[in-house]
């Protein structure tokens, strides 16, 4: 979820942060600098956050080469997720999470959402197909979490954490199981009798995860596919635009190589672009 930084956020204290701490080799081989604020976590320890946060956000940016961020700073929520719109004094960017203690799964699919708003290139404006991109969040928290648990099996952070590896499979299989679609019903049907209700709210998180589970194996069989959405918010729309023209401008304005995944995901939906 994105909302505006209340007055007391943009006044918080950069001394919260590890920000003095020597870069590490992944800072300098990835383009992820995470920095983690001291306190808020109950007993998970912030050099224990760090490494989980930097397995969930590498999972997905090692599938977008090139990319690069502005560093991320971290901090404890007490309400919803949330990466802010507004950036810290040095351009870093700003995201809460609402989880605590050694619970590594909910610290990667939170994480992982709000990858999927930065790399979406997230954007404040008059959006009414803004759940699409709320959508592909929780895309991206499955995805992560999914390579995580394969990547944990041999090559954990710490060499005695492979145990959590089936953990973060179960975590993720969960909820893929319980957000599938109804036997023998297609997105395209299914979404026809949600759109209305997703214009209005964005973050109907059943709703969500229900598409996101369906556009899963689209990224899973290609994770390179995963590039395309760096020009999702290209162009901004007003409050009237269809989700046909939505997709429409994010085709256009996308590389001829990423437009094939797009017109894909445009087919789940039933969504003709191609005019």
């Amino acid at each position: 979820m994105i909302r505006t930084a209340l007055c007391a956020v943009l006044a918080m204290s950069l001394q919260s942060f590890d920000s003095g701490r020597p870069a590490l080799a992944q800072d300098r081989e990835r383009p992820l600098v995470i920095r983690v604020a001291a306190d808020g976590w109950g007993d998970a320890s912030v050099a224990d956050i760090t490494k989980v946060l930097d397995s969930a956000g590498s999972s997905l940016s090692d599938c977008l080469p090139g990319l690069e961020l502005a560093p991320i700073e971290v901090s404890r929520s007490k309400t919803s997720p949330i990466v802010l719109f507004e950036r810290g004094p040095k351009g870093e960017i700003r995201v809460r999470l609402n989880v605590e203690d050694r619970q590594w799964a909910q610290f990667a699919f939170q994480f992982g959402h709000e990858m999927g708003h930065i790399v979406c290139g997230y954007a404040d404006y008059p959006n009414p197909n803004k759940w699409f991109e709320e959508t592909l969040c929780e895309t991206a928290s499955l995805f992560v979490l999914g390579r995580m648990a394969e990547s944990w099996k041999t090559r954990p952070p710490y060499p005695n954490w492979t145990d959590y590896a089936g953990a973060l499979r179960k975590y993720r299989d969960e909820r893929t199981a319980k957000a599938a679609l109804p036997e023998g019903t297609a997105l395209a049907e299914w979404f026809r009798s949600k759109e209305a209700a997703l214009r209005k709210d964005a973050t109907l998180r059943e709703l969500n995860l229900t598409m996101a589970a369906a556009l899963l194996p689209l990224f899973e069989e290609e994770p390179g596919r995963w590039a395309a959405v760096r020009t999702l918010n290209t162009v901004h729309g007003d409050a009237a635009r269809s989700f046909a023209d939505y997709l429409r401008d994010w085709s256009r304005s996308s590389p001829e190589k990423q437009r094939p995944i797009i017109a894909k995901i445009a087919d789940r939906f039933g969504v003709t672009i191609d005019r």
